[in-house]
Parts: structure tokens; sequence; C-alpha cells
């Protein structure tokens, strides 16, 4: 059975370790970041390997993309400032601050289970029932919206609708289905009884498991910055 943590304590540590990325120019310390991330994916994850991988290979497509286009094409000022062998460190900075970045989202997004994650956000971080749920349709929705796109392209082209037009239509025909959509989902909710005094069928809790790995994240950061002075 895989170690499971509470979803807020991983969304907590996962800001953490985004903003200590976001304020920091290292390409070394961005690199321990991508340890961390790939490590919590590693003990984790709640998701399938094959859905993890092409995650990780979209996300280092873009950061050679952005790398190559940096060092081949730099900024005047940026090579004025840095000389030729800057460029190099900076290109390698600024791309594995996206790197880093997306493997946390990554290991974020793998490593929670949405339902879990909407009753953390009532239960430990006290977010209100309606903006809950609302995140939790969102997320549903997020599987559909590739799906309706491609039914609605679909249908325009059968109709003899073609040419560079389609794509707008589609993408209008594509958010009128998905607001109707969340109209029926909200008064299914309602009529279903879901208020703020609603029992949570999940109940989590902040376990010694999750008070142990917070505490071992946080340590890691703070050594990982204290060698970086």
């Amino acid at each position: 059975m895989k170690m499971r943590i509470n979803p807020s304590v991983q969304l907590g540590v996962s800001f953490l370790l985004s903003m200590v990325i976001l304020f920091t120019k290292s390409w070394k310390l961005n690199g321990m970041m991508m340890l961390a991330s790939i490590v919590i994916i590693v003990l984790f994850r709640q998701q399938p390997w094959g859905r993890v991988v092409k995650l990780g290979l979209g996300l280092l497509m873009i950061t050679l993309t952005y790398f190559l286009s940096v060092y081949f094409y730099p900024n005047e000022n940026l090579l004025v400032q840095t000389g030729p062998g800057g460029v190099f460190s900076v290109a390698l900075e600024l791309s594995s601050r996206i790197l880093a970045l997306g493997l946390v989202g990554i290991s974020l997004s793998t490593s929670i289970e949405k339902n879990e994650f909407v009753a953390s956000l009532i239960q430990q971080l006290k977010v209100p029932v309606a903006i809950a749920y609302s995140i939790l349709v969102a997320i549903n929705f997020l599987t559909l919206i590739q799906t309706e796109y491609e039914q609605s392209k679909l249908a325009l082209q059968i109709r003899g609708i073609s040419g560079s037009g389609v794509y707008l239509k589609a993408l209008t025909t594509m958010m009128i289905r998905l607001m109707r959509q969340s109209e029926y989902t909200a008064m299914a909710m309602e009529l279903r009884g879901f208020s703020p005094d609603r029992v949570q069928k999940i109940q989590l809790e902040i376990s010694i498991l999750d008070l142990i790995y917070s505490s071992l994240m946080v340590s890691f950061i703070v050594i990982v910055i204290w060698l970086q002075q």
C-alpha cells in the first residue's frame, strides 16, 4: 500500500518548493528541488507511471525548446551584461527553473486524489463548501474540454464547414456546452443536498506521517538554501 500524505500538507510543501525556485537564482538549487519532486512522485504517486512519463516528456520538450531559444537567440541586453560565456549560464538557470516548477506541479497533481483534495480543502484549510465543490467541478470539467472540442469540430466538419473558422466556431460551441453542463451539475448538486451542513463521506486528518514529512521537507529546503550561501 502506497503512503498517502494529506493533500493540504502536500499543497503546502509544493508551495514552499515553488517559492524557493521563484525567488532564487541557481541552477544547482533548482536541481535539488527537482530531486525532491522526483522523490515525492516515487513515494506518493497515485497516478499510473504512463501518465507521469507523458507529463515529464512534455515538460522536458518545453524546457529544451526554451533553453535553445535563450541560448541561440539571447536578448541584446542579456548579451551585453553577461557576454557570450554568460548566456549559457543564464539559459541553464532559466530553463532549469521551468523544469523544476513543472516537476513540482507534476509531483503535486500525481500524488493527490481529487476527491481527497477537495475534502482536505474543506476540513483542513476551511475553504467554504461552495468554493471547494466549484473547484471539484472545474477539475472534472478539465477532462471534458478536449472531448467536447473534438466533437464540436467534427460536427462542424460534417456539416461542410471548413477552414480556419471551424476552430473558432468549435471553441464557441464547446464553451456553450460546458456552461450548460455546469448549470445542470449545479442544479443536481443542490437537489442532492450539497450544502455546508452536509456530512462529508471522506474524513481526513493531519497524521504523524504528515508531520514527519513536512518537517523533513522544510529541513531539506533550509539545508539546501544554507549550502548555496
